[in-house]
């Protein structure tokens, strides 16, 4: 007798992993406390006490131009074939971590932090707008690009990734 009892609970045991159950959202924790607060209007956010429900949206092109070489193992950004003095826009809204020309090539490059660990860098600009620790808003204009073909990249955390699939 026991041993169909102990039959009986495995086999409903087992059958229970078969049924599917409701997909739950992805529910990001925000710990961002006294950080810049995330842009609602380029994020889907359902607030709950300590809980934020986090949609990206896409974000802008950061110069205006055709590009000329994509994203690839070798070459972790985007190329943009571009005249010296286009106006170069942030992507999305938030703070500058580095403006500079302190790079192996010294060319002027900014790298902006974003909401959820995303980092967007522009490079071979000729005039730099914007310094560390400024604040900046999406479709905000950081800098002028040089002479050389703009380049730019976008990390999630330290990872690079393809800026093909967040810019529209």
């Amino acid at each position: 007798m026991l041993n169909k009892l102990i039959i009986v609970f495995i086999s409903l045991v087992l059958t229970s992993c078969f049924f599917e159950k409701a997909k739950e959202p992805v529910v990001i924790i925000d710990k961002s406390i006294g950080q810049e607060p995330i842009d609602s209007d380029h994020l889907s956010i359902t607030k709950t006490v300590e809980k934020r429900k986090i949609t990206i949206k896409s974000a802008l092109i950061p110069v205006a131009g055709r590009i000329i070489k994509t994203f690839s193992k070798n070459h972790q950004g985007l190329s943009f074939a571009t005249n010296s003095g286009q106006a170069v826009r942030a992507i999305e809204s938030g703070t500058v971590v580095y403006s500079g020309n302190e790079t192996r090539n010294n060319a002027k490059m900014i790298i902006i932090k974003h909401a959820l660990g995303f980092y967007s860098s522009y490079m071979q600009n000729q005039t730099l707008q914007v310094q560390s620790g400024n604040k900046v808003k999406k479709g905000q204009v950081i800098a002028t690009t040089g002479k050389n073909n703009f380049y730019f990249e976008m990390n999630k955390f330290e990872t690079p990734i393809n800026p093909i699939k967040y810019l529209k």
